[in-house]
């Protein structure tokens, strides 16, 4: 286990569906698993609800979301990290194009952010949109919008599937389309996108199993496969990608929790296993991570186990670049919790935590050449 860097953000303005809003805001700290060690190296305070923060792959900026209910729309806002990372300065903020948004990424050449909207039940005046292509800027560390589009559709689970509730969006390995995860309509929105204008039209719309409310996303290596967790019915759905027309196939589905788990659970996270012979799943209510195991060739998955989060609703999790460490933010427990990764991608428990306000994401920085 080597010594890394590690940002955690979170809820710090009242919103009505988080029990708490503690979070100091976004932190950095330098954390040594082995020796149980945490140095807080920089913090920034002011900025509402960066419930969802990225890095750029080179660890130099990162990228926070803005979560604000009754906002008609929330905002992206890029940050400068100085070499040491013990500065973080805000640069420009850009409006999202759409109500309580819930989640960032980069497309594959770093160019562009994808900004996904969950949407508001009322209407709140703003635009509404389901995903906006913001374009990164040097300078400025986000630049303009480049495209955004809405969503439409519905779901039996009322209230939570009473309109779209967009929630992620992913661009494909070969980066020519961007898969959108709409937990409102029960499906996936495939869109074709170009990397070079940030240009998207949408291509396909793949209905998913009623209920299953679609969350987070993951690739397999090499894009082959995407697999959604169904944030409602606690189930992994495993896909496989057209990479040629974006068309996406189901394989086959499995649950998150054992079977006679009577508990209320919705996962949260899911993000493919550093060997890429399973996925971890978080489970809210169940407090655990899920490993699923993904058969090479057909792409199928099935649970495995579950190893208990370290805290109560695991919200977000990530793995460590050398892939020996899983950070947890356990979100009403105001703890980011650690477990070790074995070379079988199972998780083992580490005596090792931080305590920090209403966590609600978690990433590594890129280790400093």
């Amino acid at each position: 286990m080597t010594i890394t860097d590690l940002f955690v953000s979170g809820c710090n303005h009242p919103t009505g569906y988080f029990a708490t809003s503690d979070s100091p805001g976004i932190s950095i700290f330098r954390i040594d698993p082995e020796h149980g060690s945490a140095d807080l190296l920089s913090r920034f305070a002011e900025i509402e609800n960066p419930t969802f923060v990225i890095a750029s792959s080179s660890g130099d900026r990162l990228y926070a979301s803005c979560e604000m209910p009754l906002w008609p729309e929330g905002a992206v806002t890029g940050f400068a990290l100085s070499p040491d990372r013990r500065t973080i300065t805000q640069l420009k903020r850009q409006s999202s194009a759409g109500s309580i948004t819930a989640h960032l990424s980069l497309d594959r050449t770093g160019r562009f952010v994808l900004v996904t909207n969950h949407g508001w039940d009322e209407d709140l005046g703003g635009r509404d949109q389901a995903l906006a292509i913001v374009a990164v800027d040097a300078e400025t560390g986000v630049g303009e919008i480049a495209a955004s589009a809405r969503q439409t559709g519905t779901g039996p689970q009322l209230p939570r599937q009473g309109r779209s509730h967009p929630h992620a969006a992913l661009t494909t390995a070969d980066n020519r389309h961007v898969i959108v995860s709409d937990l409102g309509a029960d499906a996936l929105m495939v869109y074709r996108f170009d990397d070079q204008d940030g240009m998207i039209a949408l291509a396909h719309t793949i209905a998913l199993e009623p209920r299953t409310g679609p969350r987070h996303l993951a690739f397999s290596h090499g894009g082959a496969f995407v697999h959604v967790c169904g944030e409602l019915d606690s189930s992994v759905t495993s896909l496989k990608v057209d990479l040629e027309t974006g068309m996406l196939e189901i394989i086959g589905r499995c649950s998150t929790i054992p079977a006679d788990c009577s508990l209320l659970n919705h996962t949260s996270e899911i993000a493919l296993a550093p060997s890429g012979q399973h996925l971890y799943v978080a489970n809210r209510g169940h407090d655990s991570i899920s490993r699923i195991a993904i058969d090479a060739k057909t792409g199928m998955p099935r649970l495995i186990e579950n190893v208990a989060s370290g805290g109560k609703t695991p919200r977000h999790f990530a793995c460590s670049p050398d892939g020996e460490v899983m950070a947890i933010a356990n979100q009403d427990s105001d703890r980011v919790s650690f477990l070790a990764i074995s070379r079988d991608d199972a998780l083992q428990p580490l005596d090792f935590h931080l305590d920090i306000g209403t966590p609600t994401c978690v990433g590594f920085l890129p280790a400093k050449s």
